[in-house]
């Protein structure tokens, strides 16, 4: 009888954490022989790695273990895929599709193949150039048109629903701004028109060269929602590595590039609520990934910068 995905013994690793039935499965997809394995370091997930290849730019793997991510996997895998697929021939820098297995049924876990982009990630403090490249691409992605029966699932919440609300966080010093901001919250969300979204727009998911994007990665929240969640994530983000302040620059940038936010200001206030609770109870946990390479960043700048912005929001 076999085992559930509980139960089944793990699957032999080699020395860079990956399974030999992904390996194959992904060597015979590559143009050419796999020389190298990497893990990519960096993240929270631990579920990609670059194969070095020896002809020709590198490839890189998701893999999702079964064992740890179950249907979540699987649904980031299948996301990712449409993700690409959808951007495919559009010239925006997104990974080109070179192969899935969403069920896992030859790798061993639900994957992906992807197409390496170039550059790297910054996480430095961001100048007016790439502010306005980065908006720039974001306003791109949510220009896509999408036909109907394309369009990915609806995005998610990473609010708790009521009463599982995350309550007032015991590190602020500002307890009546985040009542408000649970208030503004309790209210529900407007009607925002949709589109495609990344839905995890920040900077650890953007390659550069200089001042220019070269790679928007980790398609794996594909979905489809108001471009408002996009834009407040960016925001929180630049806000918490830099100032809240920075995250205006990049908003404003946005609408320069066209970019469509809800032009109500009670709806617009809705969704970067929404996005500033979503990192309760503390939005420490984002330093385990760039602890490397921003030594300086301590816990209580990433809580002040998120509180900031939510100060700058309610206003």
């Amino acid at each position: 009888m076999g085992g559930s995905a509980l139960t089944r013994p793990a699957p032999h690793r080699g020395p860079h954490g990956l399974p030999g039935s992904a390996l194959t499965w992904a060597a015979a997809l590559a143009p050419s022989r796999v020389v190298r394995v990497d893990a990519v370091a960096g993240g929270i997930t631990a579920t990609k790695w670059v194969l070095h290849l020896a002809v020709g730019d590198p490839v890189v793997l998701r893999w999702s273990d079964p064992r740890v991510w179950g249907a979540v996997g699987r649904e980031h895998v299948r996301r990712e895929a449409l993700g690409c697929r959808l951007l495919a021939g559009t010239g925006l820098p997104a990974p080109r599709l070179l192969g899935s297995d969403p069920a896992g049924v030859h790798a061993g876990g639900p994957a992906n193949l992807l197409s390496w982009r170039p550059g790297h990630v910054r996480l430095d403090r961001l100048g007016p150039a790439a502010i306005d490249a980065w908006a720039g691409l974001a306003a791109a992605v949510h220009r896509q048109a999408v036909p109907p029966e394309r369009r990915p699932p609806p995005a998610s919440s990473r609010v708790p629903p009521a009463p599982l609300v995350p309550p007032v966080p015991g590190w602020t010093r500002r307890p009546a701004l985040w009542r408000r901001a649970v208030d503004v919250w309790a209210a529900g969300a407007p009607a925002t028109p949709a589109g495609l979204l990344h839905r995890d727009f920040h900077l650890g998911n953007t390659l550069w060269q200089g001042d220019a994007v070269s790679g928007l990665v980790d398609w794996a929240e594909t979905s489809w929602g108001p471009a408002d969640l996009d834009v407040a994530h960016a925001c929180c983000d630049v806000a918490m590595l830099h100032t809240a302040a920075d995250a205006e620059l990049f908003r404003a940038a946005y609408r320069r590039h066209g970019g469509r936010l809800d032009p109500d200001p009670d709806a617009a206030r809705f969704w970067v609520v929404s996005d500033i609770l979503g990192f309760l109870p503390d939005p420490a946990h984002i330093l385990a990934g760039m602890a490397d390479r921003r030594p300086d960043l301590t816990p209580e700048a990433v809580r002040r910068g998120l509180e900031d912005l939510l100060a700058l929001t309610l206003g």
